[in-house]
């Protein structure tokens, strides 16, 4: 039997900083859905995950009571997205990922959608 959470399976290092989790949440909350676009698999050809080298990496419990932060390189992330996000089958997992700076980000859900903050 595979009990593996799904918020285990996350690439990087796990790390204990709740600032650095506020930080981010502060980041996520303070733009309106206006400021994301969605681009799904187009998000690999974005300047975003060419800029940097590293970046944090947060699970969204969508029950808002799990908190594991994350950090993951670049090439770890991208592999990780592509095999675990496909918007044409639905299928994704809840995460945010910041620039080190938590200046910009990454969202993807549950339903295999991607949005990058404008």
């Amino acid at each position: 039997m595979n009990n593996k959470k799904i918020y285990n399976i996350i690439p990087g290092k796990q790390i204990e900083d709740s600032s650095i989790i506020d930080s981010i949440f502060s980041l996520l909350d303070s733009v309106s859905f206006s400021e994301w676009i969605e681009l799904n698999e187009d998000i690999y050809n974005e300047v975003f995950f060419k800029m940097y080298e590293e970046f944090y990496v947060m699970y969204l419990d969508p029950a808002g009571i799990i908190k594991r932060l994350y950090i993951s390189g670049r090439e770890e992330i991208v592999a990780f997205m592509k095999e675990r996000i496909n918007y044409r089958h639905s299928e994704g997992i809840d995460i945010a990922i910041c620039t080190k700076q938590i200046n910009n980000a990454v969202i993807c859900n549950h339903d295999g959608q991607v949005f990058l903050l404008l």
